[in-house]
């Protein structure tokens, strides 16, 4: 009976540790704010700049522990816009809804009792959708380099903020969002760049 006894306070004891362990993953649903992103528009010899009015942003973060500094991360950020109205261009529909799907991770490069912080990056897709249907979609190659501050409310709930860089790859003078007759909107650079800041609430289990 007394050997019983010991097992089961043993057991009871080592519950918290067993517990804070089995912590291997956490869920974050976040809102932010997005901005940034450029567009050119008009034939060769006659272009102006075409801007993305900036607005609030959603999505989720998936991330699960790697080792003891490290985590794995599967992001999706989603968020509707609508071109510029001060642009020359008018589509019948100037809804255009972006989405960045990327895997990734973070490495923890500062803790203290009120936070940790985090350098994250990631690679995947960016998935272009303007409204009007007469324009075609466009997926392309992209990745993300951010900072994530955790602070602590709870041993399981902590809150979550972060300021990520988007990059997506292009064709130095690409043609995008063509439709049956032409292509009248294209991108200078190589890489289109969005930024975007984040709030959310994260929940480890």
């Amino acid at each position: 009976m007394r050997k019983l006894s010991i097992v089961c306070l043993s057991a009871l004891m080592a519950l918290p540790t067993v517990a804070e362990e089995t912590k291997n993953f956490e869920l974050t649903p976040f809102a932010g704010y997005r901005f940034g992103g450029d567009f050119d528009y008009g034939e060769e010899d006659s272009t102006t700049r075409l801007k993305l009015e900036e607005t609030t942003s959603f999505g989720l973060l998936t991330s699960w522990k790697y080792d003891l500094n490290r985590q794995g991360e599967l992001l999706i950020s989603h968020y509707s816009t609508n071109f510029s109205e001060h642009s020359d261009f008018i589509p019948t529909k100037d809804e255009l809804a972006i989405t960045y799907a990327h895997v990734g991770g973070n490495v923890t490069v500062s803790k203290s009792s009120f936070a940790t912080w985090h350098v994250a990056g990631g690679i995947g897709f960016t998935h272009m959708s303007p409204q009007d249907n007469k324009l075609d979609n466009e997926t392309r190659f992209s990745m993300n380099l951010g900072l994530i501050g955790k602070v602590p409310v709870s041993e399981n709930i902590s809150l979550h903020l972060s300021g990520r860089l988007y990059g997506t790859f292009f064709n130095s003078d690409s043609s995008i969002f063509c439709n049956e007759a032409n292509c009248l909107i294209s991108i200078s650079s190589d890489l289109w760049v969005q930024q975007e800041l984040a709030a959310g609430i994260s929940v480890a289990f």
